[in-house]
């Protein structure tokens, strides 16, 4: 029975775990579908461009949630890391390009240059895809949102800057932010930001955050560098 029980337990928490990061990129997929239909014209001068990175964006989430849901099978565990080198900002730009389409939202990224880093591209997608809906989430509907992704090169790393204008981190919780299961939202199962920590910290990297109540958050992830990626 004991035996059982923890099986039974950690199904349970396998299913929420998947459940979590399969609807994390639902909604920004869904608002970026709304926002290109209504501002599609086939007869614009850049429309070919704007197709081609409306469907490639979509292809790239596609491709992460077929891949957890073909992993379910394995049981207690995400998919393994297949590092590559990478260039960090194409991966944040095809995160970012997902939340492009939601209202009252000021998105932006900041990046000088190529940041090559030696990690899993669908891990990533889905560090950014977390780290970005949590942004969001943080910020008051009465408020108009400011999200802001800084990438540089520092110390012979690479760090990503997630910055929002929400309302900060409680004091008391924030020793559990990165708690599996641990949540300050009305609904969620609190996975998201545990992954991050997982997922990075495989990729040989770390997360941490800074926050002032009423004023917003930012995650920073760092990454080792890797070599550079031909563009």
């Amino acid at each position: 029975k004991l035996a059982r029980s923890e099986r039974e337990s950690a199904w349970r928490e396998m299913a929420r775990q998947v459940a979590h990061e399969i609807k994390n990129p639902l909604t920004p997929m869904k608002l970026n579908v709304q926002h290109f239909q209504r501002t599609w014209d086939p007869g614009a001068s850049d429309a070919r461009e704007r197709l081609d990175r409306f469907t490639t964006a979509l292809v790239q989430q596609i491709d992460v949630l077929g891949r957890i849901a073909g992993e379910f099978s394995h049981f207690a565990q995400m998919p393994p890391a297949r590092p590559e080198p990478l260039d960090l900002r194409d991966v944040v730009s095809a995160a970012i390009g997902l939340f492009h389409g939601h209202p009252n939202l000021h998105l932006t990224l900041d990046a000088s240059g190529p940041i090559p880093v030696l990690a899993d591209r669908e891990h990533l997608l889905r560090v950014f895809n977390n780290l970005l809906q949590n942004a969001l989430q943080a910020i008051p509907n009465d408020r108009d949102g400011s999200v802001r992704v800084v990438l540089r090169q520092e110390h012979g790393q690479a760090v990503a800057e997630v910055r929002d204008n929400g309302t900060g981190i409680a004091e008391d919780v924030r020793d559990r932010i990165f708690t599996p299961s641990f949540t300050t939202k009305t609904s969620g199962m609190g996975l998201g930001l545990a992954m991050v920590k997982r997922m990075v910290e495989q990729a040989g990297g770390s997360v941490r955050f800074e926050t002032i109540e009423g004023f917003g958050t930012s995650f920073f992830v760092t990454l080792p560098l890797g070599k550079t990626v031909s563009t």
